[in-house]
């Protein structure tokens, strides 16, 4: 192996790693929300300013970075990806830090500033970490690598609650229980960056920026992209976030409350299996029975773990520890009607391995199918129409992202900016999707994402066809 691909590896090992911890991180918003309903005693409004203050800032973050690269230059451009990484780490293992002292003063609201600012933290590895996996190698294989990063932050998303809320949540109380766990966070944040400051790894930048005509903007396939990332995220949220209700329903499956995490956490971790799936399919160095035999291996390999990680939840959840096989094979017949669903999945992976565009477009039209299904038939059915869902929005953030940078060169740090702003389509879109639920039904409500889906499927059909660059 060359000493450049030696270093390309390292830096993408190191990257990877880097995706797990935000994704570990972020999803514990989902333990704050409880945990400070009950201890400052809030309404569900109240609680929900947790996720405001969080991806709020995304927003904020990412607009404020756009306006001044337009005016000023861009920043990433001047001091590296390198240092845009260790700037975000920075900021974030500060702001988990700030939640000791901040947590004495026993205000809510102060203790929205710590998330507040954990967020612009996490804008910036955003910012920095996709475009530098997606240039950290050849185009052509720029959605595979970011595939693969996902994959693992997927894995952090799915094991971070287990981690935080049942063991770490279980065994502190009081200020106790939000100061040591995010304590560590921050201490860990801080180490990561000063163990990037020391190594050496590839890095782009310019010390002089360039002149820019006009802005990232001027493309084309940025504005229909970012309108694509605004319609995923919000989409991805809005079907997770009340399935725990969803699943529930008489009309679906009534399952028992103490179940219907299980569920959910099979709908997140179905997007592990397919961004770990589709890095080894879309992968340029296999040829295609090594693609199938691999690709198969690495997606029946991580519905085993997925299996592992629901036993595991459902153990904790009781306080209990240990496994049996019998639990394992529980789990198994619990969530083996997922099965049929990956093997459509790895089919079309299979199909469009060579095409990006194409492979979006056609999960795109097979999560609108589900919907449409899952309104139509109800009962089990519908329920694992709507879990599946998971798998297929497994590969739609690295998709959008990559095709809407591709080609930018010095616009690229810019126009991922302007991507990260477009996550506040995870506030906006579940909004609608409850307003339409208090006004008909939940049955009904989750039609709403179909218009998200529709639209990434004209992004991959016609949105990301390059276009003559306006001023």
């Amino acid at each position: 192996m060359s000493k450049t691909k030696q270093n390309y590896t390292f830096a993408f090992t190191i990257l990877t790693s880097l995706f797990f911890l935000w994704g570990f991180t972020t999803v514990n918003n989902d333990i704050l929300i409880p945990y400070f309903k009950e201890e400052f005693v809030l309404n569900d409004t109240q609680s929900m300013l947790v996720n405001l203050s969080f991806f709020g800032s995304y927003g904020i973050g990412a607009f404020v970075y756009f306006l001044f690269s337009h005016l000023k230059g861009d920043p990433i451009n001047k001091m590296g990806y390198k240092n845009g990484i260790i700037a975000g780490l920075i900021t974030s293992g500060l702001a988990c830090l700030l939640f000791y002292p901040l947590a004495e003063l026993n205000n809510y609201y102060i203790m929205l500033v710590p998330l507040f600012i954990l967020g612009l933290g996490f804008t910036l590895l955003q910012i920095s970490c996709n475009p530098y996996v997606a240039i950290l190698g050849s185009e052509e294989t720029a959605s595979s690598r970011l595939n693969l990063s996902q994959g693992f932050n997927s894995l952090g998303t799915t094991i971070g609650p287990m981690l935080i809320g049942f063991i770490i949540l279980s065994y502190f109380e009081g200020k106790a229980a939000i100061q040591i766990p995010y304590m560590f966070l921050g201490l860990f944040f801080l180490a990561w960056a000063l163990f990037l400051f020391f190594i050496k790894i590839p890095d782009y930048k310019q010390e002089e920026s360039p002149k820019l005509e006009g802005n990232a903007l001027r493309f084309g396939h940025v504005r229909f992209g970012m309108f694509a990332i605004f319609a995923y995220v919000g989409a991805e949220v809005a079907i997770g976030s009340k399935l725990i209700e969803y699943v529930q329903l008489p009309e679906i499956a009534s399952i028992k409350e103490h179940i219907a995490p299980s569920f959910v956490g099979t709908y997140w971790g179905g997007m592990m299996i397919g961004r770990l799936t589709i890095s080894v399919v879309s992968s340029a160095k296999y040829k295609l029975s090594d693609k199938i035999i691999y690709g198969l291996l690495t997606a029946l390999g991580t519905f085993l773990l997925l299996i592992i990680a629901v036993t595991i939840s459902n153990r904790l959840s009781t306080k209990g520890f240990g496994l049996s096989l019998a639990e394992i094979e529980a789990t198994f017949h619990m969530i083996w009607p997922l099965l049929p669903f990956m093997f459509l999945q790895f089919l079309l992976m299979i199909l469009f391995r060579d095409s990006s565009r194409k492979a979006l477009t056609s999960f795109s039209v097979v999560v609108v199918i589900l919907l449409i299904v899952a309104y139509a038939t109800q009962g089990t059915t519908a329920l694992w129409c709507i879990i599946a869902i998971g798998l297929f929005n497994s590969i739609m953030w690295s998709n959008i992202f990559t095709l809407s940078i591709e080609g930018l060169k010095e616009y690229t740090s810019q126009a991922s900016s302007l991507l990260i702003i477009m996550i506040v389509g995870g506030a906006v879109i579940p909004l609608i999707m409850g307003w339409i639920s208090d006004a008909t039904d939940l049955i009904t409500a989750y039609l709403i994402p179909i218009i998200s889906y529709l639209y990434i499927a004209f992004f991959g059909i016609f949105g990301t066809k390059k276009q003559n660059p306006t001023l």
